[in-house]
Formats: structure tokens, sequence, C-alpha cells
């Protein structure tokens, strides 16, 4: 079972708390799996929706009558989701734990009978883990779980990408599409237009030119950075209409100062 906390605001949907509290849903996952804590889900979720001023006039209207009617809770068959009304971010661990209290006692009100956890030890592990976060390095332990969860991801792209390659599938697709995705530290999506785009075109175009067949996909992805592990680490998969490829480009920090013929070529 995982935890999820997922930040959401008007217009807006997605991220986590901030350093050094961006693993907690894994640490708190971790921990009741080592205390034997068991929930009938595989995920639970706990959105924060933080209040806004920015709609106007009708959206306004109804921003505010969604928002005066949270917290929701909803259950279904593997995931049970939790939505808290919240009126300024996270600046210290107790404000964060007293999100997590929030979010639980709801999830505790809507206990169905056949539910085995028990709500006291529950409110025990969260406790217990909260003393003994406030001392602890959070920043340490931030980039320790960074790490972990880097290599984890990894070992499933390299499994992944395995399974794939011993597998006999007959190559009868023909590819539709052919992009780059970029993958930098501090460099926009748009850093290498329109030549990346360019570049895509022209080769999708010889491969259709010679009629070339994918196995049961038609969509190529290569997911470029700066190492072998970077670009592995973006080759998340959420459709079967595409694969991800890899490709390294290491020289790319100087790359809005090479001349136009030398930017064509990006490499």
């Amino acid at each position: 079972m995982q935890i999820y906390f997922i930040k959401s605001g008007f217009n807006s949907y997605g991220g986590t708390f901030n350093e050094p509290f961006r693993y907690l849903g894994n640490i708190i996952s971790d921990r009741f799996r080592t205390e034997g804590v068991e929930f009938p889900f595989k995920e639970i979720e706990i959105i924060l929706a933080l209040f806004s001023n920015k709609p106007k006039g009708k959206d306004k209207e109804i921003y505010n009558d969604w928002f005066n009617k949270l917290p929701r809770f909803y259950r279904g068959k593997n995931i049970l989701s939790v939505t808290l009304p919240v009126f300024a971010n996270e600046k210290s661990l107790e404000d964060i734990f007293q999100l997590i209290y929030r979010g639980f006692e709801l999830i505790f009100a809507k206990k169905k009978k056949d539910d085995l956890y028990d709500i006291e030890k529950v409110k025990q592990v969260l406790s217990l883990l909260e003393i003994e976060l406030q001392n602890t390095d959070l920043r340490k332990l931030n980039e320790e779980y960074e790490s972990l969860l880097y290599q984890e991801a990894l070992t499933r792209r390299t499994e992944d990408r395995k399974e794939r390659e011993n597998r006999s599938v007959e190559n009868k697709k023909a590819i539709r599409d052919l992009r780059f995705y970029y993958h930098f530290e501090n460099i926009g999506y748009r850093y290498f237009d329109p030549y990346d785009s360019e570049i895509c075109d022209k080769i999708l175009n010889k491969l259709r030119d010679r009629k070339f067949k994918l196995p049961d996909y038609t969509h190529l992805y290569i997911q470029v950075s700066d190492s072998f592990e970077n670009s592995l680490y973006n080759t998340v998969r959420n459709e079967n209409c595409y694969v991800c490829g890899i490709a390294v480009l290491k020289d790319y920090k100087d790359y809005q100062k090479k001349k136009e013929e030398e930017k064509k070529r990006i490499e």
C-alpha cells in the first residue's frame, strides 16, 4: 500500500510537499509496512486543496461552492482518496502532521466493519513517527529516499526493457510518431526549438518512406539526458501505444551560443 500527498489549486493539480518533506508519503508507507499496518486499498491519496482568490465572477462562485463542500471522501476498489481544504502552504513538520491527522481522521470516520486495520495502532504509529522525525536530519533523510527511489526506478525500467527485448512479436505496426523529450537540469522544454522537431519530422518521414514497422505500438519517444541512467529513469510508459528509446547528450549547456548550422545538428 502506498500513500500519496498531492497538492491541488485553482486550475492546477500535482506535486507534493516541498523539500525536505517530499518523500513523507514513502516514509509513512514504509513505516506502516514495518509495523504490520494493513489497509484494504493499494493506494491512499490525501489531496491538499489550497484555497485560491484567483477565480473571478462566475468562476469564483462555482469554485467557492466546491471548496466549501470540502472535505471530500472517495472510496474505490483499490484506492481511497481524501480531499482536504487548506488555507496556507505547510511550513513545518508540525503543519504537515496536522494535515495528515486530519486526513486519517476522515478515513477513520468512514471505516467499514470488515476493514481490519486498528485505528489506535495507526494513530500510535503516526504519533511515534512524528516524534522520531522531529529529531531527524530531514534533509539527509530526503536525500537518502531520493537516491533509493531513483535506483528502484532504474531497476524497474531495466527489467521492462529486458522483457521487451526477450519477447517475440511480429513487426506489423506502421510508425505514426517520433518525438524527443529532454531532461536536463534548469533547461526548459523549448531549449532546442525549432530544430528538435525538424529532426524528428525528417527521421519520421524517412522511416515511413521505408515502410518501417513496429511490434505492437506506433509511437517512439526518445528520452534524452546527460547520462544513460538519467535517460533511462525518464522512460516511464503510461500507455501501450508507445515505447521509449534512450539517447545521451552531454554537450548541451552551450547550445544557445552555437551558430545556427551547428544548432541544427543538436550534437
